[in-house]
Parts: C-alpha cells; sequence; structure tokens
C-alpha cells in the first residue's frame, strides 16, 4: 500500500448501489409530499353544477398536473445516471450559498400571496409586476410602470371579460 491518505467519503452521494441520488431524493419527497397535499386539496374543490353536464370538473385539471408533477419526480433521483456531465455541474453548484436576491424574491412573494385575498388579483398583480423588476435591480423604471400596468390590465380583460372567469375585486370594490 502506498502512503498517500486515503479520502473516504462517509456520506456518499447516492443509495442503493449507486442508483438513486441522495440529495435528488430529499427533493423528490419534498416534491411528492406537496403534491400529495395539493392533489388533496384539489379533491375538495365544489362540483360543476348540472347544467354543464359531465364535463371536466374543477379539481380534474390540478390532479392531471400534479400527475404529471409526480411522474417527473419519479425521474429525479435517478437522472444522475442518464445525465451525468450535468449532474456533476449541479452538484458542485449545489455547494455555493445560496443569493440573498432569493430569499428576498421569496419573502416578497409570500408578504404578495398573504394579502392577495384582501388586495384583489388585479392590484396583486400590478404590485408583483412592479416589485419585483425593482426588487432585480431593474433601473427602467418606465418601462417597469408600463408593464405593471399593462400586463395585469391585459390579463383582466382576456380572462374576466372574455373568458368571463370571475376575479376577486379586493379593494377595487370599494371604488364603486
Amino acid at each position: 500500500m502506498s502512503d498517500e491518505k486515503k479520502t473516504f467519503d462517509f456520506a456518499p452521494k447516492t443509495l442503493g448501489a449507486g442508483f438513486i441520488h441522495k440529495k435528488d431524493l430529499v427533493l423528490a419527497i419534498i416534491l411528492v409530499a406537496f403534491g400529495a397535499f395539493m392533489y388533496y386539496e384539489a379533491g375538495k374543490f365544489p362540483e360543476a353544477p348540472a347544467i354543464l353536464g359531465d364535463t371536466l370538473n374543477a379539481d380534474v385539471f390540478p390532479k392531471m398536473l400534479i400527475t404529471i408533477l409526480f411522474i417527473l419526480v419519479a425521474i429525479i433521483p435517478f437522472e444522475f445516471k442518464i445525465t451525468p456531465a450535468k449532474i456533476a455541474k449541479i452538484d458542485k453548484d449545489r455547494g455555493d450559498r445560496t443569493l440573498p436576491i432569493t430569499w428576498f424574491t421569496i419573502v416578497l412573494l409570500l408578504v404578495i400571496v398573504s394579502f392577495a385575498e384582501f388586495l384583489g388579483a388585479v392590484v396583486t398583480m400590478f404590485i408583483t409586476c412592479l416589485a419585483l423588476p425593482l426588487l432585480w435591480g431593474e433601473r427602467n423604471y418606465i418601462a417597469v410602470a408600463i408593464y405593471s400596468v399593462v400586463f395585469p390590465g391585459f390579463v383582466y380583460l382576456l380572462f374576466n371579460k372574455l373568458l368571463g372567469l370571475y376575479f376577486n375585486p379586493g379593494i377595487l370594490e370599494l371604488l364603486k
């Protein structure tokens, strides 16, 4: 035996004879738990009125999306065997600290979402479209202002007026 120091990885990156990536397995478990909760919540949606007939109920589309999520999540722990070069880069990047702007974005979105019912859909979209670009450092204030007015306006006109979907008016109801 040589005098070289042997290094042992006491926490290997893989499990099960190297077929499952540990960190990806943890991520997959979290996504499955989230998907299971959302699937359960989608089952609580009210039935469609009888006048609509036997069409897709409100719970079908979210359940289809969650099923696709489950199928994709099943691939995650094994993906490192399919694309080893990309996974090596991802593993290297996982060691980097999360940028503070990421945490600021998460906090901002949580605050906006927590007030969304009070603010209403259009005002929530406006605040989100205004606040996120500014937080991320956009300095073209005129473009941000135009975007924060035009995008929520377009979404409102398309979905509320054209397609007839109800948007919670929130504080805009006070203007009536």
